[in-house]
């Protein structure tokens, strides 16, 4: 206290705090927009306040005049709870430190105080940094000793990696699975003909094997019998009699070489063909009229093959072509390959000489004209799979579902798509059953109603 109010008590207001008033409360940092004035200290050493800016630096040692009324731990705690929004960390050293031999607590008679909250003071400038929370553990980071430096709890899992290891192998994705082509079954008819047939040629050289398919309109001549008892010669017959009479709907035609590999067009897809042909008439034509209403199921829309459909005249002459072509750009040179081909095979003999052409008068005569025109090993699957050991018996889709084939494009009594599942099919019984050039030379020329055996 200073000199003054040591000789006159009534001016201890004018020098400095009042004697036998509480501490004035404790300061705590303040954010605002507009920078408060300074805040006092308290000086954690001594329960008195420090000196006001009033009074001389000299005078605070001096001995208090007066006794301080009674200290009250239960008023101790009210009034820090009332002045602490939040609570901050303090050490168990300062608090020893005022219960034993502290001139406060001496002054105080020895009671009890209430456990020291230790404060610092901020720049209101520079505001604390946030508490950061330890990402490997679940306890917030500690301050070092009310120090302004945030010292962060290691975590006993050590830090979180940057990026996350993936539950999948790396070589997983450096190379991604191929996945088949989309194939496309294209549509030829009168008005694209020139430019698809120019399109085959150009691809021919390339892929050595063909396979085929034919639509019709049924059969109009039938055995009065099962058919399983009809001789050879009976079943050739009954073949010419309807090839003569009916003509062709659909031929579908799919490319590939020995692999099984498709074309593939600047697009990005692989392509069969599907020739529409204008001869055959709904209305006035024979047909079966179920198999009329399954190429109707199919998709196959009479009215507009009959309008816009490829003239067989034009056609012929073509196919012609492809298969009197070089040997090394021959249509199917490798092998021509069918499913149940008797009918197909005929078809294509007739597209080739024309509507009007005539089939022989026995299967012997026809096996020597087919084979003069066309003059490549020929491949039927439906007589391939009766010399297997597996039993493969059934139509194309049967077979098929059997050696686990399934269809690519279309549905079956498509032209095209049945082309491409024969195609398929072949592949698959020559790797199983055919793995050398001498057990597929045993099936090479074999047609359905065709050849006698």
């Amino acid at each position: 206290m200073c000199a003054a109010a040591q000789a006159q008590p009534g001016l201890s207001m004018m020098c400095g705090a009042p004697l036998y008033y509480p501490p004035p409360p404790i300061s705590t940092a303040h954010y605002s927009s507009m920078p408060p004035p300074a805040a006092d200290v308290m000086d954690f050493d001594s329960p008195a306040p420090s000196t006001p800016s009033g009074s001389s630096s000299s005078d605070t040692t001096a001995p208090l005049s007066d006794t301080p009324p009674a200290f009250s731990t239960e008023a101790a705690w009210a009034a820090a709870a009332r002045l602490m929004p939040q609570r901050l960390p303090f050490g168990t050293a300062a608090r020893n430190k005022y219960q034993q031999g502290s001139p406060t607590a001496a002054a105080c008679g020895g009671a009890a105080l209430p456990p020291l909250i230790k404060l610092r003071s901020v720049s209101v400038s520079t505001p604390p940094a946030q508490d950061v929370m330890d990402a490997g553990s679940s306890a917030p980071s500690t301050p070092s000793d009310c120090s302004s430096t945030m010292e962060t709890t290691p975590s006993p899992r050590g830090p979180l990696p940057t990026t996350f290891p993936s539950p999948y192998p790396a070589a997983a994705f450096a190379k991604p699975i191929p996945r088949p082509p989309r194939v496309e079954a294209r549509q030829v008819w009168a008005h694209n003909f020139e430019s698809e047939a120019r399109l085959i040629e150009s691809l021919l050289p390339k892929f050595r094997y063909a396979a085929m398919d034919t639509e019709f309109p049924g059969t109009v001549y039938r055995p009065a019998g099962a058919a399983y008892t009809l001789t050879p010669a009976r079943r050739y017959e009954l073949l010419k009699r309807n090839v003569d009479a009916l003509d062709l709907i659909q031929l579908g035609l799919t490319l590939f070489d020995s692999g099984g590999r498709l074309p593939l067009l600047p697009g990005g897809g692989a392509a069969v063909w599907e020739f529409n042909f204008r001869e055959f008439d709904v209305l006035h034509h024979r047909h079966a009229p179920e198999s009329i209403a399954m190429l109707r199921a199919s998709g196959v829309d009479f009215s507009r093959t009959r309008r816009y459909g490829v003239d067989a005249a034009a056609f012929g002459p073509r196919l012609r072509k492809w298969l009197r072509a070089g040997a090394g750009a021959g249509l199917g040179r490798a092998g021509l390959v069918t499913f149940s081909g008797g009918y197909d095979l005929a078809y294509l003999v007739k597209a080739v000489y024309g509507p009007g052409y005539r089939m022989p008068a026995t299967a012997a005569e026809f096996e020597g004209v087919a084979r003069s025109l066309i003059r490549r090993p020929l491949f039927d699957v439906k007589e391939m799979a009766r010399l297997c050991p597996a039993d493969l018996r059934g139509g194309l889709d049967s077979v098929a579902a059997k050696l686990d084939v399934s269809r690519a494009v279309g549905e079956a009594h498509q032209a095209g798509s049945d082309s491409l599942l024969t195609c398929h099919t072949f592949v698959k019984m020559r790797e199983c059953y055919f793995d050398d050039d001498g057990k597929l030379a045993k099936v090479a020329g074999v047609l359905t109603d065709i050849t006698a055996y």
